[in-house]
């Protein structure tokens, strides 16, 4: 497949640091490179994976996406020969780098074996792993790994979108994508803090001239979830306007996400009913396990913030 007929998002994927919009924070740990087992975690789109690529690029490297591979015989088999062979590429670097995407998918004795792996081959392989379900990574690998969080802070949020905007009209100006920065700054509110998707609008609205009308989740629409969880006075109607808008029956999953560590760090940080979390934490994790049930989302995500709210209100 020639270059231009890629979709814009995977056309456009950062090839270098310099190229891929992430906090400094972040970037700080790779000016000189990646010399440790990383474990990079956070929302959907923003720039895990793109990161791993970078770090292993022109290197003696193995990708597997473990969404697909999630046995342990992936580990014993594909993992360990890369591991145990000789390297044959001349990139001035003697270490071998494995990168695992969605690493949360493998099954619990593949997390379990992969402790011996890192250990193993400590002075020869680096490991990355990616996952947007952090809680799902096991603490025994976690231990082995430094961990970085790819979800940006209130601060970060206003320094990233205006590097994303110079980005993306830099995009649009070499695809020849006429867009009023306006409507730039408007997907990148709407689907901020998801990149890929903010460039799949663009090339919609390359091709139909229309920005859709979905609405994404950003740190804004974070922050109303948990008003509607503390304010009094909110009738059924309200609250269920509120849910059916802003996440629909394909989001409510997302909901959940939110209402899991996010929604604890937020409680911790402004100390507010923290002795209630408990109660909070199972009435989510209780109800999680419905959504893959034939119950309407909807009514789920509803069922949710109603006992919630009796809790906190």
């Amino acid at each position: 497949m020639s270059t231009t007929e890629l979709i814009l998002w995977e056309k456009h994927r950062p090839k270098t640091l310099d190229d891929i919009v992430l906090p400094e924070r972040i970037k700080r740990h790779f000016k000189n490179g990646g010399s440790k087992n990383y474990i990079f975690y956070g929302s959907y789109g923003t720039g895990k994976t793109s990161l791993a690529r970078i770090l292993v690029r022109d290197k003696n490297y193995l990708e597997i996406n473990s969404s697909i591979y999630t046995s342990v015989d992936v580990l014993r088999n594909d993992v360990e020969k890369f591991c145990k062979s000789t390297n044959i590429l001349d990139t001035g670097d003697d270490l071998k780098y494995v990168f695992l995407e969605e690493f949360e998918r493998v099954s619990s004795l593949y997390q379990d074996a992969f402790k011996a792996f890192v250990e193993e081959y400590k002075h020869r392989v680096r490991f990355i792993i990616t996952t947007n379900h952090y809680n799902k990574i096991s603490k025994g690998v976690k231990s082995r790994f430094s961990s970085i969080n790819f979800d940006v802070s209130t601060e970060e949020e206003k320094e990233l979108k205006n590097g994303i905007l110079t980005r993306f009209k830099s995009i649009c100006e070499t695809e020849n994508i006429t867009i009023e920065d306006s409507k730039l700054a408007g997907i990148i509110k709407k689907q901020f803090p998801d990149i890929r998707q903010m460039l799949i609008e663009i090339d919609d609205f390359n091709e139909t001239g229309n920005v859709s009308s979905i609405v994404n989740i950003n740190n804004e629409l974070k922050i109303e979830l948990y008003r509607t969880l503390f304010k009094k006075g909110l009738s059924y109607n309200d609250v269920y306007h509120f849910v059916s808008d802003n996440f629909g029956d394909g989001n409510v999953g997302v909901m959940f996400d939110l209402l899991s560590k996010p929604f604890v760090d937020f409680m911790i940080e402004k100390n507010q009913s923290v002795d209630k979390l408990f109660e909070c934490n199972y009435i989510v994790s209780d109800y999680h396990s419905k959504l893959e049930s034939q119950a309407d989302p909807i009514i789920i995500a509803m069922t949710v913030i109603g006992k919630i709210r009796t809790v906190l209100t």
